[in-house]
């Protein structure tokens, strides 16, 4: 046999299932099954067996467990995220001892891994079969995809880095080998290259804010693969040693703790960014001067430029940067954010316009706002381009064009975002008026003008 299994989501009463069918010469190993039901503990699924005349139909029990592919969108931190990993490697490895196959655990997919939030555990599907024919366990293709799509909070972009390289060094390595990284590996990487201390996994942030999704949301439109993100990024607990940050494509973080801050293709870059071809090895660098920030080109072969990288783009040698502005090296896009530590909300605007607003509040003067439709709640708009963490991948802009202005929606790095009605691509703004309605990941958002 060959190919991909298909999985399904079931609801049965009170019960939720994940739901596997596989073919009927496919030989189901009885002792494994009750091997797996007596482990659980160990982070299996419990699963059910049933056979009909044409099928062999497995049934896993995911009541008040939330898919992994959906509980990722959380914005979590960055140990929480190891912890995670340290987890499944556990998994792996209690698999290798317990001379049980480990390709049997179904890794095709990261709706089929789940993640009991009460009990802060991980949890696998494992096929008892006889044999496994089926491609359902490339760790490295599970794990680069996992990377690819948690929300992760960074506090040390070194560490991040260094497990990214790994992932890198083992996609290339292993690309004729179906995938596979010891559990040994993959310890030594966690807690002996990433210093991820060993109970993690029983630390795992008790006091992060409950995320109770029910199972009956896991439905999902999205194809398996979907490498996307939907990130809504809130957070207030930044290191007050960190004055700035770096948001990609996906809203992951990178701190600026330091300065100059250098960018560019090389290893020993504070953002190595080592597999972007059309970034040079010295790019660029960030400083700061008399508490202002500064992004500057270091003679790059393609330029840096800065909210704007169409063709008739403008290449900087030196600007001052703001909270929320765009910085592209070449076409490779970060958003650039002072830390703002008290607030969820980040403004941005014209130069010195925040200074501006912190010395004398009575120059906050709202201009628009945006409306929650789930909650009710309104964000105010102060100053255009506007940006903030509720609605990351999103910049809201204003157009003068003599005595009349337009307003746009433009799509940085948004998957899920249309207006009323009609889909807007990432890279791409459409204009919106005062009463305006758009979807952002499935809530509906209007947008005002004061008058």
């Amino acid at each position: 046999m060959a190919g991909n299994i298909t999985t399904k989501l079931l609801y049965q009463g009170c019960d939720t299932f994940l739901q596997a069918v596989l073919k009927k010469r496919d030989k189901i190993n009885e002792k494994q099954l009750q091997f797996i039901n007596g482990n659980t503990d160990k982070g299996f699924l419990n699963v059910r067996w049933e056979k009909t005349a044409t099928r062999n139909v497995l049934k896993y029990n995911v009541s008040n467990m939330t898919a992994l592919s959906e509980y990722i969108k959380q914005t979590m931190p960055q140990d929480k995220y190891f912890a995670i990993l340290s987890q499944f490697q556990k998994i792996v490895e209690f698999c290798m001892s317990a001379t049980i196959p480990y390709d049997n655990i179904l890794l095709n997919d990261l709706k089929n891994v789940y993640f009991d939030v009460e009990k802060q555990k991980l949890y696998v599907a494992y096929l008892p079969l006889l044999e496994n024919g089926y491609r359902s366990a490339n760790m490295i293709k599970f794990l680069n995809k996992l990377n690819k799509n948690a929300n992760i909070t960074i506090t040390n972009g070194t560490v991040m880095q260094k497990y990214s390289f790994f992932l890198e060094e083992q996609m290339n390595a292993q690309k004729d080998k179906g995938g596979f990284i010891s559990p040994k590996s993959l310890h030594t990487v966690l807690h002996d290259v990433l210093m991820v201390p060993e109970a993690a996994e029983q630390q795992m942030s008790s006091n992060a804010a409950p995320v109770n999704i029910a199972a009956a949301e896991v439905k999902s439109t999205a194809p398996a693969d979907d490498d996307s993100d939907h990130t809504i990024l809130v957070n207030r607990n930044r290191n007050a040693d960190c004055p700035a940050f770096l948001k990609d494509e996906n809203n992951r973080e990178i701190p600026i703790t330091r300065f100059p801050f250098t960018i560019g293709r090389r290893p020993d870059n504070d953002l190595a960014l080592t597999d972007k071809g059309t970034v040079s090895k010295e790019h660029a660098v960030i400083t700061c001067s008399d508490g202002s920030f500064y992004i500057e080109d270091k003679g790059s072969a393609n330029g840096t430029f800065l909210n704007n990288c169409t063709d008739n783009a403008k290449r900087i040698s030196k600007e001052q940067l703001n909270s929320g502005d765009v910085i592209y090296f070449c076409d490779v896009p970060y958003v650039f954010t002072v830390n703002a530590s008290d607030s969820a909300t980040v403004i941005v605007g014209d130069k010195n316009s925040a200074a501006a607003r912190k010395a004398d509040p009575a120059m906050a003067k709202k201009i628009a706002y945006l409306v929650n439709s789930s909650s009710k709640e309104r964000i105010p708009v102060f100053v255009y381009p506007f940006t903030c963490a509720e609605l990351s991948g999103l910049i809201i802009g204003r157009e003068n064009n003599g005595s009349r202005h337009s307003i746009f929606i433009e799509n940085i790095s948004c998957p899920s975002l249309s207006v009323e009605g009609c889909e807007v691509p990432s890279g791409e703004k459409t204009s919106i008026f005062s009463g305006c309605n758009f979807l952002y990941h499935g809530i509906v958002y209007t947008f005002y003008e004061e008058n």
